[in-house]
Formats: C-alpha cells, structure tokens, sequence
C-alpha cells in the first residue's frame, strides 16, 4: 500500500514505477459544484465552480483510467467534506469553517453570509483517519465520498458552538459577494463508502466539535 494526502499525477506515475500496486488520494466534494446534494457517486453531476474543484476532477479521471489500463493496480479516491479537527490552525483561512467561527466567537460575534441557513457537510479528522486506513485495506479501484452524511446549517453551527465554548454570541449576516461560485449546499451520500471500504463514520457534528474541544486546539 502508499498513501500520500496530496498525490499529484507524476508523484502515482513515480510510485507505480516503483513497484507500488495500491494507491489512495485524496479528492474533494468540490468536484460536485453546485450539483444539488445530497452527492451520490456516479449519480450526481460534477460541475466543479473554481480551479481547486477542477484540479481534483481531473485527478480523479486520470486514476480512473489508469486502471482501466493497469488491471493489477488498486487505486482508491476519497472524496474529503469539510474536514476539521486538530492543529488545522496553521491553515488560516483555507481551516474550517468551525475553526474560523470559533476563533471570531471568541472575541465576538461571528459573520455569516446572509442567512445563515447555508448547510455544510462536515466530517471529524478522526473519521477521516478511519476511512483512510479502511481505503488501504480495500482490494477493489473505487471512489467514494467522505463524509459525515449530514448536514448543518451556519445557524445551527454557532448555536452548537455557544454551547462547546460556553458563549453566547449573535451572528452578523453579510452579503456573499461571490455567490456564483459557492456551494450552498453540501452533503455526501455515505452508502457506497459503507459498501465499498466498509466505511461508516462514528461522529456526528456534536461529538466531532466535542472532541475537537477536548483535544485544546480548537481554542487558540
């Protein structure tokens, strides 16, 4: 098995060289756009609306048909949403959304794009951990979402948020200003993970922003 999380074409071109036979890269719900969710594998259009949604698209048709063409090779895409968990801190505006809210929680009240109503599958890096290894043990080319397979509103995340943090903050709703190319909407489909690597993650968004609490990084 190799695993690396960010697998450029010449990096899989390279490790096949090498005698590697099993592959898993990491790919994004990005490629499914503004494609109404929930992401279904197969089913739903992808319709990527910026260049890092594109990018990954055309990583996943390169692994695709690498195998048609390398029957001995297994290559195993995930499709990542919205992970967030510890020392993502480094990140700074490309953290998750419920790091970014929290650190704006702390000092005041959090802005949102108006109204507050937009939903965000997130999925806790614990989980996505667990599905990168289960992917490793997988015999069969696939890919699949990783997901939690529910979404949650802004609304909902600051209210979940006051509670963690012990706060009690008002959101300030903003105008999006590039509202063409948001995803306002994002949910995974998790049936085929399930059937596919055996996946199923174990939190939801409260026990993933619990033990991101725990863990002291979600507080500066």
């Amino acid at each position: 098995g190799f695993y690396l999380r960010f697998l450029p074409i010449s990096v899989i071109e390279k490790a096949i060289k090498h005698g590697c036979r099993k592959i898993v890269y990491s790919s994004s719900t990005a490629v499914y756009g503004d494609s109404k969710a929930p992401y279904l594998e197969g089913t739903t259009k992808t319709n990527p609306l910026n260049v890092y949604g594109k990018s990954k698209l055309e990583l996943e048709k390169f692994a695709t048909s690498f195998t048609r063409t390398n029957s001995d090779l297994t290559v195993i895409g995930l499709r990542y949403c919205n992970v967030y968990g510890p020392r993502e801190s480094h990140k700074g505006k490309m953290a998750s959304m419920i790091y970014q809210l929290a650190q704006q929680m702390l000092k005041g009240n959090p802005r949102l794009f108006k109204s507050g109503e937009q939903k965000r599958d997130y999925i806790y890096i614990d989980d996505v951990v667990r599905a990168n290894l289960l992917a490793s043990q997988t015999e069969k080319s696939c890919l699949v979402n990783c997901g939690s397979g529910k979404a949650t509103t802004f609304n909902d995340l600051i209210n979940i948020l006051n509670r963690t943090l012990k706060l009690n903050r008002t959101q300030n709703y903003i105008d999006n200003p590039k509202p063409e190319t948001y995803q306002s909407h994002t949910e995974c489909d998790m049936n085929l993970a399930r059937d596919k690597i055996g996946f199923v993650p174990e939190y939801n968004i409260e026990s993933g922003i619990r033990a991101y609490h725990e863990s002291g990084f979600l507080i500066k």
